[in-house]
Formats: structure tokens, sequence, C-alpha cells
């Protein structure tokens, strides 16, 4: 359940930090869009949930426009958010196969699209080439990894490095400029620590020049940086 969170609106599928396996963007052109075709399209306004924690896994969720929201309420009604997922990106897939309750609430971010994809669609899918087995297994098989790095990450990476690895997530993979769509207090809980936390490490990134805030969005300028920043 590891993969997602990029938030710019033309994002393309790459690495991340939660909960996409990208395993729709994986398929082959013509059994990916056979897929999405004989899926039900739905729409969301923002704000509204999706999927609620403790909800029937019935199908998984392909993201065609908008973005969502990953996390889980607490008992007082308060949001820790896991990831931001968008457009190409999936989600819902591993409580569906494994016949399990949801994991998590999923909610609209803004006005988003998505495809319901069930049973029906998914083994049709599967009779129709060996090769979506094979890659929904690889799927599922990135997940663990990507939990168990998760894991290792928050035991010894400081702040600013756990940050950086955000950040990254947040960003298409290659060079150039990226606008992450993302309040200061969402990139806290999805980094995992205080506000006030995250406010010293934006503050060391930026005077580094290796990003720029502004309200509601984060400029991220340097790449390359934020790679040595995660891996030192």
């Amino acid at each position: 359940m590891l993969r997602g969170l990029q938030l710019r609106d033309s994002r393309q599928f790459s690495s991340s930090t939660f909960t996409a396996t990208g395993f729709v963007k994986a398929l082959p052109n013509a059994i990916r869009e056979r897929l999405l075709r004989h899926g039900k399209s739905r729409k969301f306004a923002k704000g509204e949930l999706i999927q609620q924690h403790g909800d029937a896994g019935e199908g998984f969720w392909h993201i065609v426009s908008g973005a969502v929201q990953i996390g889980r309420y607490s008992v007082g009604g308060e949001l820790t958010l896991f990831a931001v997922l968008g457009p190409g990106e999936s989600f819902g897939e591993l409580a569906f196969l494994g016949e399990f309750p949801r994991l998590v609430d999923a909610i609209a971010g803004n006005e988003t699209t998505l495809i319901q994809i069930g049973e029906a669609e998914l083994e049709a899918a599967i009779a129709s080439d060996g090769r979506v087995a094979r890659i929904l297994l690889k799927g599922m098989a990135h997940m663990v990894q990507q939990a168990f790095d998760l894991i290792e990450a928050g035991r010894n990476l400081s702040t600013v490095a756990r940050l950086a690895q955000a950040l990254v997530g947040l960003c298409d993979q290659g060079e150039g400029e990226f606008v992450v769509h993302i309040t200061q207090q969402e990139l806290a809980d999805l980094v995992g620590v205080s506000r006030v936390s995250l406010g010293k490490a934006l503050k060391i990134l930026e005077m580094e020049k290796a990003l720029m805030c502004r309200y509601g969005k984060i400029f991220v300028l340097d790449q390359a940086a934020l790679l040595h920043k995660r891996d030192g």
C-alpha cells in the first residue's frame, strides 16, 4: 500500500510513499483501455467520502482526474493523512483482493472522477492476457517492500530527510521545477511530524534553495538536492 503522493495535475505514474500500486497504469495499453472502459465511472465533489475504513472491499479505484486523500479518521473526526493520489494511480486493491474490510478512508481532495473496477472486470482482464496476473502480483509484492522501507525510514531518518523523501515522491521523476499543491499541515501529517517540526525542516531546505514555500504550494526547485538529503 505504498505508492502515490503525487499532487501535480499533470502527473504521471511514479514511485512515492503510500497507497497506490499503479497496477492499472502498468498494464499494456489495449488491456488497460478495455479494463477502464468496462469499469463504472463515478464523480465525487471536493470533500466527499469515497470509501470508509471498515467498508467491504468491493472493487478498487482508478483515478481519472482530480486528487484523492488517503488517511484515517479518529474517533474525534480528525483525519490523519497518509497520502494524496492523483490521475493514473489506483487504490483499494489490497482490501479487494484480500477480501477484508477497507483499511483507510478516502476523500476527494477536489472534484474527482474515478473508475471502479470489480471482480468481473478484473477476471476478464486476467483471462485476456496472462501478463495481467503477473503485473498485479508484482504490484502487491512492491507494496510489501515499500511498507518495510517506510518503517525503516521512520526509525532512522531525520525530519529533514523524511521530508525530502516525501517531496521526491510528490514529483515526477526527472529534472526541472515542480509545483506541489499541498498545505503544510497536510505535509506534516504525511511525514508524521508536528507542524512546528515540519516548518523548521522546510526552512532548512528553503535556505538551501531546494524548494520555495507559498500558501498551499511548495515549489520544488532542485530534486537532486532533495535526493541528496534523503540518501545522505
